[in-house]
């Protein structure tokens, strides 16, 4: 195993990770549909669950070995994890803006929940720099494989 590299427990343990984000985004997702009528955390939830699986198809990915070859991939996830966190982080913001201006309970779960909504907002956000995080990381090391082959053979 090369120095750097993660082992497979460590790839196992983030896919799990990855698997458990979406189920509680899903999760999140139809309680405050269904039960709770919390539109705006439904879209929250599932945002957070789509770049939960994301991360999971980089980490599958990472598993095949089949980033070595398109490191430009890894760089648009990079970016795409630049933006989701930046998104998490305005509708941080605003919906705890939102919250505060209206004095809202923290306790009243049915219709608009600008809290909860916030919650959602910040695990998209942490979806988002995960996403940045591995991504940087798999390049970073794919690079420094790629470098370390070309030094060999000069």
């Amino acid at each position: 195993m090369a120095r750097g590299y993660p082992s497979v427990l460590r790839v196992r343990l983030r896919m799990l990770w990855a698997v458990l984000g979406i189920i509680a985004g899903l999760s999140a997702a139809v309680v405050f549909g269904v039960k709770y009528q919390n539109y705006d955390a439904v879209a929250w939830g599932t945002v957070s669950a789509i770049f939960a699986g994301v991360c999971l198809f980089i980490h599958i990915q990472h598993s095949r070995d089949e980033l070595k070859s398109n490191l430009q991939s890894l760089k648009i996830f990079m970016y795409m994890g630049c933006f989701v966190q930046l998104l998490g982080l305005c509708g941080f913001v605003a919906y705890l803006s939102v919250a505060l201006a209206e004095q809202a309970r923290f306790d009243n779960f049915y219709g608009r929940n600008y809290y909860l909504t916030c919650v959602w907002c910040f695990m998209t956000w942490k979806w988002g720099f995960v996403l940045f995080f591995y991504s940087r990381s798999y390049r970073r090391l794919y690079e420094d494989q790629y470098m370390t082959l070309n030094d060999q053979h000069m």
